[in-house]
């Protein structure tokens, strides 16, 4: 996920998820309010159908696929949001990173995606590697990202660098999504310089988003790591404030050799239809999801 800068896109884990209930247009209003680059949210189906933005496979005890939408409505303390009501939200407002949770659906979920996005504002990610394959069969243009956890990764053979990006190629994936644990920054790993998947993904050139970053030490350090493509995290307001500094302070740096653009050249760092502190519309600040 980038969209051409040396910092990493900043994606609200199932919304401003401290501000205001998971995966609900609430948080997601308060991730597009932030400034946050895209938001991440859940999507399931329910026994009747319908597509709805959850992130739990039950409630109440209860599997998702033998409730009604009517029903887990009545059994949640916030009402789940249909998946269609949060597209018609976040379009022209944000980019969007779809998990899905399970296969079965894929087909209603581009459909339902693709007529409000462009695909370069939609990743879709998933712990399954049978949707992965399922969406680059249905559209081999989606760009996908496959998400890995540390119970996926228990060996300790000489393969562990090399066996996420063998998933990834396996079931198509674009991308790789990680705990922050499988990509430990570099001052805290044990792991010797020049290794580790962080290091092994910028040897390929395979873009990687770091789950679920929080606490501002954690986040100034991946943000200012080059081999992140993008982080997920709880607090996409305090993420995108540590961002800001870290390219005030690199262009800032930069200023020391050079004073500004030349006469008639684009300044990158402050577009030409930005004067001051004014912030660009909505849409046309939306950043894209992953390079072509």
């Amino acid at each position: 996920m980038t969209d051409g800068t040396s910092f990493p896109l900043v994606i609200a884990h199932r919304g401003a998820s401290r501000d205001a209930p998971e995966n609900t247009p609430a948080a997601f209003e308060a991730a597009i309010a932030l400034g946050a680059d895209a938001v991440e949210l859940d999507v399931r189906r329910t026994a009747d159908g319908v597509l709805v933005v959850h992130h739990n496979a039950s409630r109440r005890g209860v599997p998702l696929s033998l409730l009604t939408y009517a029903q887990l409505v009545r059994l949640s303390r916030h009402e789940p949001p249909l998946f269609e009501t949060v597209l018609d939200q976040c379009a022209g407002r944000i980019a969007l990173d779809i998990e899905v949770k399970e296969p079965g659906f894929e087909a209603e979920v581009i459909e339902a995606a693709s007529r409000r996005f462009g695909r370069e504002h939609v990743l879709y990610t998933s712990f399954e590697e049978p949707v992965i394959s399922e969406i680059k069969r249905l559209d081999p243009g989606a760009r996908c990202g496959l998400l890995l956890g540390p119970g996926r990764l228990r060996s300790r053979t000489q393969r562990y660098e090399g066996l996420p990006f063998d998933l990834a190629e396996r079931c198509g994936a674009d991308l790789l999504a990680v705990h922050q644990w499988l990509a430990p920054l570099r001052h805290r790993s044990r792991r010797p310089p020049g290794t580790g998947l962080l290091a092994e993904a910028q040897a390929r050139g395979f873009p990687m988003m770091v789950w679920t970053v929080d606490g501002p030490q954690r986040l100034r350090a991946y943000l200012a790591d080059g081999r992140v493509t993008a982080i997920i995290t709880d607090l996409p307001g305090l993420a995108v404030e540590i961002r800001r500094e870290l390219q005030s302070r690199a262009t800032g740096e930069g200023a020391k050799t050079r004073r500004g653009p030349a006469r008639g050249e684009q300044d990158e760092i402050n577009p030409a239809h930005v004067t001051g502190p004014t912030r660009p519309a909505l849409t046309d600040r939306v950043r894209p999801v992953i390079p072509r």
